[in-house]
């Protein structure tokens, strides 16, 4: 089943009707969790500010997208690493049934090896006896006597020694016995080592079987976990084509909007020009562009202006602006003195302000400030630093941040080189 559903979904991927970056599968070594949360809050942040402008459902459908990318890459590392480790356990346990065969052959061999030896000694020790028998009735030897009384092998060495003196003329039986004996300690010595040795190879096999099926069962629950991520997936690719066509539509708005400001602002420039063409004859020269302006907000810039891909339309387009990633109802401040041209609602940019700071550099400059959650100032002329406005996420905004954006004659220019 999995394996059907990954080849439709990689069918419907190839049409290039939709497609996001996909998160690449961590190798089975991955970095700590901390980390590769990290790296997919930040592609999700990426993910986002590609689709500033987007509507709230479908920068939710593309979040979910990307998180399932996450989440499946998770789930095939996690049964690679569980395969590799079902591998290790199988290969150890067939490991371990060779050592366990041969131990276990040793120990009957040395079983049987201590059963002859151990013969060996009792006929010994019954020489030893009949020997001492007749010593005790020809010579009364009590040595001898109180030697096969010993309760221990290394006790009844010790005393045969004593005796030994008396026996050397018996054929050197004695001291067969305790080479016998001593070499029946060796081997029991031996035998325990290698019985030791099997309980410790039964105790790791029982150990390895039960990280063989730790591991099986840890890489059913992933191929599980995949097979309904792949669905999960096939799901929200669907989600997201059926909302294309709107999101276009979307992108029509927010461009008329763009376009009608642009007008305005033309109109505003051309009236701007004849007065500094007047104002130029008597002398008058316009400031220069770099530093012009000032910070509207204290905060990072966290988006450039410039052509920016959409991951879903597969297009490019112009983030007219510069983004400052601030809290919302952080204080937003006039970049220059200026008049206000418009305060309020404007569709996708949600609350805007828009200030018009006459000619610089030979053309006229306006700022607009974006997404606002609160307007200050309405109308009128404003000075460089006061407060116009606070910051917000309203419009087509993915979060809280300020759009600035600056137009000459109505065009879109990059704000940095006034700032």
């Amino acid at each position: 089943m999995a394996t059907r559903l990954l080849r439709a979904l990689a069918g419907v991927l190839a049409t290039g009707a939709f497609l996001l970056p996909v998160i690449a599968a961590p190798a089975v070594r991955a970095d700590s969790v901390d980390d590769r949360k990290s790296s997919v809050d930040q592609q999700i942040a990426d993910l986002k500010g590609a689709l500033e402008g987007a509507s709230d459902d479908l920068v939710a459908a593309a979040v979910a997208l990307k998180r399932s990318q996450a989440a499946l890459g998770d789930a095939r590392a996690t049964l690679a690493a569980a395969q590799a480790a079902r591998d290790e356990a199988i290969a150890e346990d067939r490991e371990l049934a060779t050592q366990l065969e041969f131990a276990r052959a040793r120990l009957d061999e040395a079983t049987r090896s201590i059963d002859v030896q151990q013969g060996e000694a009792d006929r010994t020790r019954d020489q030893i006896g009949e020997i001492a028998r007749e010593a005790y009735v020809g010579d009364g030897l009590s040595g001898l006597a109180v030697a096969l009384n010993a309760t221990t092998p290394d006790q009844f060495t010790d005393r045969l020694a004593l005796a030994g003196v008396a026996l050397r003329n018996q054929g050197g039986v004695v001291e067969r016995l305790s080479v016998v004996l001593a070499d029946l300690r060796a081997r029991s010595s031996k035998l325990d080592a290698i019985r030791e040795q099997v309980a410790t190879l039964k105790l790791r096999s029982e150990q390895v079987v039960a990280q063989r099926t730790a591991a099986e069962r840890t890489a059913d629950a992933a191929r599980t976990r995949i097979e309904n991520l792949v669905v999960q997936q096939a799901q929200q690719v669907a989600t997201i084509q059926g909302k294309i066509a709107t999101e276009k539509q979307r992108l029509a708005t927010l461009q008329a909007e763009q376009s009608q400001l642009q007008a305005v602002l033309i109109a505003r420039a051309a009236a701007t020009a004849r007065t500094t063409q007047q104002r130029e004859a008597d002398g008058w020269v316009p400031p220069s562009s770099g530093g012009f302006l000032s910070y509207p907000a204290n905060g990072p810039q966290t988006s450039g202006f410039g052509m920016r891909y959409h991951p879903i339309l597969h297009i490019y387009r112009m983030h007219t602006g510069i983004d400052f990633g601030i809290d919302c109802g952080t204080p937003v401040y006039a970049a220059a003195d200026g008049d206000v041209v418009s305060a309020g609602p404007a569709g996708g940019y949600g609350n805007r302000v828009v200030v018009d700071h006459g000619t610089v550099s030979g053309g006229d400059l306006a700022t607009t400030y974006n997404h606002l959650s609160q307007i200050v100032v309405h109308g009128g002329s404003v000075h460089r630093h006061q407060l116009i406005a606070y910051s917000g996420t309203t419009g087509l905004s993915t979060g809280c941040h300020l759009h600035f954006e600056t137009l000459l004659d109505g065009r879109f220019v990059n704000p940095m080189q006034f700032l």
